[in-house]
Parts: structure tokens; C-alpha cells; sequence
């Protein structure tokens, strides 16, 4: 319980301040892959996307990551199920334990970064 508070602190900072407008200040670090290299990374845009997400905006949200959204409702099942089995002894089918499903996020994030560094539309769109 006490890991817990670290992360509730966390995004109440997160809710509370929006990346977009602190530029690269405070606990919103520029991206250091985009600083070096001039292409966006597969988190590009995700503190913004967390940001959105906190606050149900969950459209633009998908316009500044798209996979950050995915993963948080990854997250939140995962959440789901765990609390469900420890606190409520239910069982629920647990995708994620599942090899495959763990290959097939990593080709859709490595194909995400390949896709949303093409400059031409609309893979365009892909980039926060």
C-alpha cells in the first residue's frame, strides 16, 4: 500500500499541471530521443496523452499518443483482474500472461515508431 502513494502523488501532479504548457520544465523533460535525433520515439507525447486521459479527454489524448492510451487501459484490466482474484477470489482470464500477447505489443510498438517518423500523410498524423 505504501508503493501506492508515490504513484497517487504522481498523478496528482500529472492532473494538476499540464505538460503541454510547461515546455519542458518542472517533471516534464523534453524527450532526449527527439532532442538527439529529430524523430519522435513511441512515448513522444505521452505525458500530454496522460495528461488528456486524466481529465477524460480521451480524443485528444489518442491525438498525442495513441499507444499511451492503449496502455493505460492495459493497465487498468490488469489492475481490474488482480484486485478481483486477490480481494473478491475471482479468476479472470488474464491475456497478458499469454507469450504471443507480449510479442504482439512489442511489434506494435516498434511498428508505431517506424510509422508515425514517415512524413507523408497520414502517418503524419501519428506524431504528437
Amino acid at each position: 500500500m505504501l508503493l501506492l502513494l508515490p504513484i497517487f502523488f504522481l498523478v496528482k501532479y500529472y492532473y494538476n499541471n499540464n505538460p503541454e504548457v510547461a515546455n519542458g520544465k518542472g517533471l516534464f523533460p523534453k524527450c532526449p530521443f527527439y532532442v538527439l535525433t529529430n524523430f519522435h520515439c513511441p512515448g513522444c507525447g505521452s505525458q500530454r496523452a496522460i495528461h488528456d486521459v486524466l481529465h477524460f479527454r480521451i480524443g485528444e489524448a489518442l491525438l498525442h499518443n495513441v499507444t499511451i492510451v492503449v496502455i493505460v487501459i492495459l493497465l487498468l484490466s490488469k489492475l481490474y483482474a488482480v484486485i478481483s482474484k486477490r480481494y473478491f477470489e475471482k479468476y479472470y482470464y488474464n491475456l497478458s500472461h499469454k507469450t504471443y500477447f507480449t510479442y504482439a505489443i512489442v511489434f506494435i510498438v516498434f511498428a508505431y515508431w517506424i510509422l508515425r517518423n514517415i512524413p507523408h500523410y497520414p502517418f503524419t498524423a501519428l506524431a504528437p
